[in-house]
């Protein structure tokens, strides 16, 4: 029986313009404002979506911010939006990453648009569930996905991060959060995490296989880890023989727990190979020094979160991927990534091109990398391919 309270009720109906239609179809879940004939109400409940032919196209959900996506889809044509229709994309979900067979504890679950589940994400940290929530509207089903991370999956507490509401605290929905920090595996990597204070859900998992892929390239090598955050690439090309390594971050916090990374792994932690600062300013003050590497990671935040950030952003990835080269020593490996969904790959790589015709260097690129296979992405939402890497040799 439905009921008032229920999540899976649907609220209301809404038509889209004429020929709007066509990307709904085509399996997008995202459907704009200016695409709508009616207006949206203020209601968080789901809507069903129709054609201006009254074609029923699905149940969405509506949007938070008010800002130009409107609804996202979560149940497509006839298909009904259901308890059951959530525990099956959540089972289909956990049953994918059980057989990738990730040699890691600390992987993504659920990745929103990719597993069906617009504007949600799960992140597993061992026994710890993280929840993020893109969208109000997923408020309502946080005991549906605590139950089923408990019973299901075996989690003995589940977090919730509210990145549509900017910087709301972690809350802990089952179980306790950590009052310090935990620690996950990564193949050979023993990785300290804070699951209440670091960012995004506590380590940045999408860059895993990378962090991999650096280990088997770095034997021998002096490593330069900007952007370092927990110090997760170095650890890795440490582990896998690298000479040195020197971390480079603005955050203090973020750099403690790089030290702490190195003492779980049985390597030394020096002082001098742990910089904080800014990495442009750090990086020109290397350059100036004299210092050259082997192998330098440039991994820095979005440049570009919003359309308007898009040149200012590009110039940021031609400007630290400038000093990155000039502090490369010939033959060395470039590792540069952009995580700024806004920002295609064919644009990352002629930001790169731009900054190595003016430090005067070759760059060919040996691998194009993103993130692993615990973040699919749907080939109708090739939107949500936000990370793209670039392994290259510079002479």
């Amino acid at each position: 029986m439905v009921t008032a309270g229920d999540p899976f009720r649907v609220a209301g109906r809404v038509w889209l313009r004429p020929g709007r239609e066509a990307s709904v179809r085509r399996g997008h879940p995202w459907i704009y404002r200016g695409s709508l004939a009616t207006p949206l109400g203020s209601s968080s409940l789901p809507v069903e979506v129709s054609s201006q032919a009254g074609e029923r196209l699905g149940v969405a959900l509506p949007g938070s911010s008010g800002a130009s996506l409107a609804l996202r889809v979560v149940a497509w044509g006839n298909e009904e939006w259901s308890a059951a229709t959530l525990q099956q994309r959540l089972r289909t979900a956990v049953s994918l990453r059980e057989r990738l067979g990730i040699d890691a504890d600390a992987y993504r679950l659920v990745h929103a648009e990719g597993d069906g589940l617009p504007g949600l994400v799960v992140d597993r940290y061992g026994v710890y569930a993280v929840v993020e929530l893109y969208e109000a509207a997923w408020e309502a089903y946080l005991d549906h996905l605590a139950q089923f991370l408990g019973t299901a999956v075996g989690c003995a507490a589940v977090l919730v991060r509210r990145p549509y509401a900017g910087r709301a605290p972690v809350e802990a929905r089952v179980g306790a959060a950590p009052t310090g920090v935990v620690t996950v595996r990564e193949g050979q990597l023993v990785l300290p995490v804070d699951l209440v204070k670091g960012q995004k859900t506590g380590l940045f998992l999408d860059q895993r296989e990378n962090r991999r892929r650096v280990a088997e390239l770095a034997a021998g090598c002096e490593v330069l880890n900007l952007f370092s955050y927990s110090g997760g690439f170095a650890v890795a090309a440490l582990l896998g023989g690298a000479v040195a390594a020197v971390n480079v971050d603005a955050s203090g916090d973020a750099l403690a727990l790089a030290r702490e990374a190195y003492r779980r792994n049985g390597l030394p932690v020096v002082e001098g190979d742990f910089l904080r600062g800014d990495a442009f300013f750090l990086a020109r003050e290397l350059v100036a020094a004299g210092r050259r590497f082997d192998l330098v990671v440039v991994d820095p935040p979005a440049f570009v979160k919003r359309k308007g950030d898009l040149a200012r952003g590009l110039a940021g990835y031609r400007d630290i991927n400038h000093k990155a080269l000039r502090l490369l020593r010939p033959g060395g490996i470039l590792v540069t990534a952009s995580c700024s969904a806004l920002v295609g790959e064919a644009q990352f790589a002629g930001a790169l091109q731009a900054a190595a015709v003016d430090a005067g260097r070759r760059v060919t690129v040996l691998e194009r990398r993103g993130a692993g296979p615990d973040h699919p992405v749907a080939l109708a939402c090739p939107e949500m391919e936000h990370l793209k890497v670039l392994f290259c040799r510079v002479t």
